[in-house]
This record gives C-alpha cells, sequence and structure tokens, in this order.
C-alpha cells in the first residue's frame, strides 16, 4: 500500500498531479458520503427504537387494560358474593371428604353445583394466558394456589412461590362491611403480554417493567438490567421518587400511566444503543476504506501502464539525445496519443538520420573532389614515360624481371590516377592481380596466388576499389610470413541472377568475437566517419551502387583463413 501511494502521489509528472487530485477528490466524497451514511444510521437506529419503544408501549397498555379487566371479572367470579366467599372459605378450610359433604348437602338444597375447584378450573379454560392464580385469606397461614398442572388448586406457604409473568392483585373485602378478607392474586403470561415485541426489545437493549398504583412491581422484562438496578427502581417506585437522577446516564427513560392505573416504564440502555451505533458506524467505515483501497489499486494499475509508455518514450528520447540514432520506439506498446508522439519522434529520428548521412556522403564527394585536384597537379604523362624508360632500359639489359615490375607498377599508378569512378569487373581483377604481383615480388616462394573470372561477365560495371582493399587485408591481417603455404583466391563468376565474388585464403582466419564485431559493424545504420574504411568503405559504395540486390557475407575461423564473398545483381 505504501508503494502504490508512493507512486500515485509524486510530482515527478503532470500526469501525477492530476491523478493525486483526483485521488483527493473521490476520497473526500467517499468519506463524506461515510459520515453521512452514519448520520443517516444514527437517525435510523434511533427512529426504530422509538418505533419499538411506541409499539411495545401501545401493547402492554392495551394488554393491562385487557387483563385487569379479566382479574376484575375473576374476582367477582370467585368473590361476588357473601356465598362465594364463604365457598371459597370452605374450600381452604375443609379436607375433600368433608368439602364434598358441605358441596353436596348445598347441591341437595339449591340444586346448583357451587364446587369452587371446578370454578378455578374453568378460569384457567377461559383466559388461555392464565398462568397461575393465588388466593390468600387473612384467617388462613397457608394460601391456595393453582396452575395449568393444579387446576383446582393445592394448598401452599407463600413463601414457597415464585411468581412469573405479569402479575394482578385484587382485594378479597367483605361485600356488606367493605371489610378486606385477603387478596387475589392472577399471573399472566410475559410472552403473552410482549409478543413478537420481546425479540425486538432484548436486541435493542430495552428494559420494560410495569408497576401498580401502590409502586409493587407487577411485571419485568430484562434485557441488560442487573439485580442492583433492579432493586434500586423497585424501591424508588415503592417511595414515588426520581427515577431519572440514579439511571439517566445509563439508560434512556419512557414513563407512561396506562389506562389501567399501571405505570409502564421503558428504560433503553445507551450502551447497547452506543454498540448498535458503533457496529454500524464500522461496517459503514469499512466499505468506505475498501473503497478508497480499491480506488486507489485501480488507478494505480491505470496510471502504470500510462506511466510505463512515458518512461518508454523518455528512455528512447535520452537514449537518442546522447547519440544513438538507431534508437527507435515501439509503437506497439504505446496508444492513443502517446502513439502518435512516438511515431512522431520516430518520423524526426528518421529524418534526422537521413540528414547526416546526405551529409557523410556529400563530404565524401568533397573528398573526392579534393583528391582528384591533388591527383592532377602532378603530371601523369611525366611519370607513365619515365616508368616505360625504365622498363625499356632493364629489357635492354636482359632484366625482364624487373621489366614486368615496373610494368605492373606503372599500371597500378596509372589506374590510380584515373580519375573515372568505374570500372569492369575484368579490369578490376586485372588490377589486383598485378598489386599481388608486387607482393609477390617482395615476398618470394612465401605465397601463391590464382585469379579467375568467368568470360560472361568480364564487361560488368562496378566501382573503382572494391576488390583490391579486400586483397590488401590479406596481406595486412591474414597472411603468415612465417609459412610457405600462404595461398589467395579470387573468384568471379555468376550463380543464377547474380554476380558472386569470392576472396577465398588460408591465412590466420579470425576469431569468432572479431568476426561477430565485424558483422554488427556492417549492419549499423549510422555513419561512423572513423571506421569508414576498409572494408566497411567497400560494402558502403557497394551498397549505395546496387541496392538492395546487393550482398555481403564473411565466413572464417581462427587459423583456417576467411572467405569474403560479394554478390549483386548486374
Amino acid at each position: 500500500m505504501k508503494r502504490i501511494f508512493k507512486k500515485l502521489f509524486k510530482k515527478k509528472y503532470l500526469l501525477n498531479r492530476l491523478v493525486q487530485k483526483y485521488s483527493l477528490l473521490l476520497t473526500s466524497i467517499i468519506l463524506l458520503t461515510v459520515a453521512a451514511l452514519c448520520v443517516y444510521v444514527t437517525y435510523t437506529i434511533n427512529l426504530s427504537i422509538d418505533s419499538q419503544k411506541n409499539n411495545a408501549v401501545s401493547q402492554i397498555d392495551s394488554y393491562v387494560t385487557n387483563k385487569n379487566n379479566a382479574a376484575t371479572n375473576m374476582i367477582n367470579e370467585l368473590a361476588g358474593s357473601a356465598s362465594k366467599i364463604e365457598n371459597m372459605r370452605k374450600y381452604m378450610e375443609l379436607s375433600p371428604p368433608e368439602y364434598f359433604d358441605y358441596t353436596y348437602s348445598q347441591w341437595s338444597e339449591d340444586r346448583v353445583s357451587t364446587h369452587f375447584g371446578n370454578n378455578l378450573s374453568t378460569l384457567f379454560s377461559t383466559f388461555p394466558d392464565l398462568e397461575e392464580v393465588i388466593i390468600r385469606l387473612d384467617e388462613f397461614d397457608q394460601v391456595l394456589f393453582a396452575n395449568r398442572t393444579a387446576t383446582n388448586g393445592k394448598k401452599m406457604d407463600m413463601s414457597s412461590i415464585k411468581k412469573h409473568g405479569f402479575q394482578l392483585m385484587r382485594i378479597i373485602s367483605d361485600p356488606y362491611t367493605g371489610q378486606p378478607l385477603g387478596e387475589l392474586y392472577t399471573v399472566f403470561s410475559s410472552q403473552e403480554l410482549l409478543g413478537n415485541q420481546a425479540d425486538l426489545l432484548k436486541k435493542s437493549g430495552i428494559n420494560a417493567f410495569i408497576y401498580d398504583s401502590a409502586g409493587n412491581q407487577i411485571f419485568s422484562e430484562k434485557a441488560q438490567f442487573t439485580k442492583e438496578e433492579e432493586r434500586q427502581l423497585d424501591k424508588r417506585m415503592h417511595t414515588d421518587s426520581d427515577i431519572q437522577q440514579v439511571f439517566h446516564n445509563r439508560y434512556d427513560i419512557t414513563e407512561i400511566e396506562s389506562s389501567g392505573r399501571s405505570t409502564i416504564l421503558l428504560l433503553t440502555s445507551r450502551r447497547v444503543l452506543f454498540q448498535q451505533l458503533f457496529m454500524n458506524y464500522a461496517a459503514i467505515l469499512g466499505i468506505g476504506l475498501l473503497l478508497i483501497v480499491i480506488l486507489l489499486v485501480g488507478l494505480n494499475r491505470l496510471f502504470k501502464r500510462y506511466s510505463q509508455q512515458v518512461q518508454l518514450i523518455l528512455e528512447a528520447t535520452r537514449a537518442i539525445g546522447d547519440g544513438n540514432l538507431k534508437e527507435r520506439i515501439d509503437t506497439n506498446q504505446v496508444q492513443e496519443e502517446l502513439n502518435d508522439i512516438a511515431s512522431a519522434i520516430n518520423f524526426m529520428v528518421d529524418s534526422l538520420d537521413q540528414y547526416i548521412h546526405d551529409i557523410y556522403t556529400l563530404e565524401i564527394k568533397q573528398r573526392d573532389a579534393h583528391m582528384r585536384a591533388l591527383q592532377s597537379q602532378i603530371n601523369p604523362h611525366f611519370l607513365y614515360n619515365t616508368l616505360e624508360y625504365i622498363r625499356m632500359y632493364a629489357l635492354s639489359r636482359q632484366q625482364e624481371e624487373l621489366a614486368d615490375v615496373v610494368y605492373a607498377f606503372s599500371t597500378l599508378l596509372r589506374n590510380n590516377i584515373n580519375q573515372e569512378k568505374t570500372t569492369t569487373l575484368a579490369e578490376e581483377i586485372s588490377f589486383c592481380e598485378k598489386y599481388v604481383y608486387l607482393y609477390q615480388m617482395r615476398y618470394p616462394d612465401q605465397f601463391a596466388y590464382k585469379f579467375e573470372i568467368e568470360e560472361a561477365i568480364a564487361d560488368v560495371e562496378i566501382p573503382k576499389f572494391i576488390i583490391q582493399p579486400l586483397v590488401e587485408n590479406y596481406f595486412v591481417h591474414g597472411i603468415d610470413y612465417q609459412r610457405q603455404d600462404n595461398a589467395i583466391k579470387v573468384h568471379a563468376y555468376r550463380e543464377g541472377e547474380k554476380i558472386i565474388v569470392a576472396v577465398v585464403d588460408n591465412g590466420k582466419g579470425i576469431t569468432a568475437n572479431r568476426l561477430e564485431e565485424i558483422r554488427e559493424r556492417l549492419n549499423q545504420t549510422e555513419i561512423d566517419t572513423e571506421q569508414s574504411i576498409g572494408l566497411r568503405n567497400v560494402h558502403e559504395r557497394l551498397q549505395r551502387f546496387f541496392g538492395e540486390s546487393y550482398g555481403l557475407t564473411i565466413e572464417g575461423k581462427e587459423g583456417e583463413g576467411t572467405t569474403i564473398r560479394l554478390s549483386f545483381v548486374a
């Protein structure tokens, strides 16, 4: 990641600065979007919690009202008259056989069934969400406890009963005097009270409590609430004290008086709210950072390709600036506007190379003109006549070998002074043969030579001095004067449409590295004025004279001689 940032934000190129600004702009937009989403999520979560609390309050209030009415009906059903209270007292006081005798005598008088256990069982079938019924009369130490497994009730100690669920209490009083006789406790299912709201309240960290008008807790559904906090809450509700003072730092408190004279309390845990917000913030921020990373990686990949193309052009232009005019930009590796720039640079370098080549050709022509001017300053007839006199004098003295040497030298000199640019293939080979003859006079019995030319190509026109430098190279670099079997052969012949001139020797040969170096130099297109002599000079002159039909090959091994082949169409 550090490397990506370094590439994107370096200021070496204008493109880098544009990418930098574009990256900062998009990053700022993403971060602003993340901030806006966080605000929206905060608003949405608070709105959702408020909606859940309103729904819960509405459902609780409706349920409490309904069950208050049910509790009132139950107290009327079980203790709504003196006879019903007496029947309840007998049910709790007498043993089952004694109570049976009691109900039988009542039935005999009134012909009405008054079995209290049956009345209790009827309540559980009438109210499906009724879980427990507890009857306590002041005159008895034990209470009558009934649930869905013991619908007829059984006597128990009050301290052994743990009530779970929504509890309602009604006073059992004397119908004539109004004096309290005991209490009727009804316990309803907490699941029915909250319904599908229970799981939502727990998930949102909402604790639900219901207190009666006396401050007694009749229901609780705790999500994030400790026993100590519940104890403090019960104490303050029982004493009608302000609960905001204790709980406002940890809970958001909603307090509503229901239509059933009960108090509904909803305490929303701020910690759970902050956890939900944090999780949502973290998810949004993570997605935002992921988008930023994807953006930077994408820009890096896109920019890397473009940067590589720019770097390719820069490296080529630096090489050209250093004088390497054979350097060209591969236009297949650049695209769009960079391809246009690369093509323009290649065209410019081609034009520059051609311009330098033209200047060099002009310089060669100027040197030729200067040489001809120097040659013309010498009276050739004086040289010819002098050499002819020496030859004739040698013949008169019976020095025929000396005469032949003078004649050969005179012929060479006449050919050099001649300002013609071209000659025939036969004349060029004859000139070379005389040149080798003079060498043989200097080094007798050191080498042998042979010159052959097919009659059909004898009159082919070629530039002057194209074979002589190749022969001269043999005597400068190839011949081994310590040997007696040195040999050189020049053979000109036609092979298909091409004329072949082969210069073959058995001299010192050439190393593989040197041979590769010579071939590379011959294949170079730029002009090197320091090296354009000898073999290179012959190569360039023949190339200009015969064009694309011309070719030159060099073969040789160290210690095995060298073969040079010139080929052209004429």
